[in-house]
């Protein structure tokens, strides 16, 4: 259903508009191509806070997110040990504090991965 890549990619959708997204995955037939300027078909983000980052991830990018129609938009929290859902529909997100979950069409199976794991200990 998609490639995922990681935070070296900047995505624009103008020439005023440009993110980095700390993970996406797009259609695999964008992410063929390895032309930045070609994936703009967003399936999925993530965004892991940061001290630094929390402003424009939890407003800037979620509004962005949102306007450009982006299905899912996930802001994990490792402090707080959950996770902001957001679609492009919400006022206000759903919090997860045990797994996170993603099914796109064409999927037989959804995407899981347990909160735990992602913030044991290494």
């Amino acid at each position: 259903v998609g490639h995922a890549f990681g935070p070296l990619a900047d995505i624009s959708w103008s020439d005023d508009v440009l993110v980095s997204p700390d993970l996406f995955v797009v259609p695999l037939e964008q992410a063929r191509t390895l032309d930045w300027a070609r994936m703009t078909d967003l399936r999925l983000v993530a965004e892991v806070l940061s001290p630094a980052s929390i402003r424009q991830d939890r407003f800037a990018k979620r509004r962005l997110y949102q306007a450009q129609g982006v299905p899912l938009y996930w802001i994990v929290d490792a402090d707080q040990h959950q996770a902001e859902i957001w679609t492009p529909a919400n006022l206000f997100p759903r919090i997860e504090r045990e797994r996170l979950a993603w099914h796109p069409a064409g999927a037989s199976q959804p995407f899981t991965l347990a909160l735990a794991e992602l913030f044991r200990p290494l």
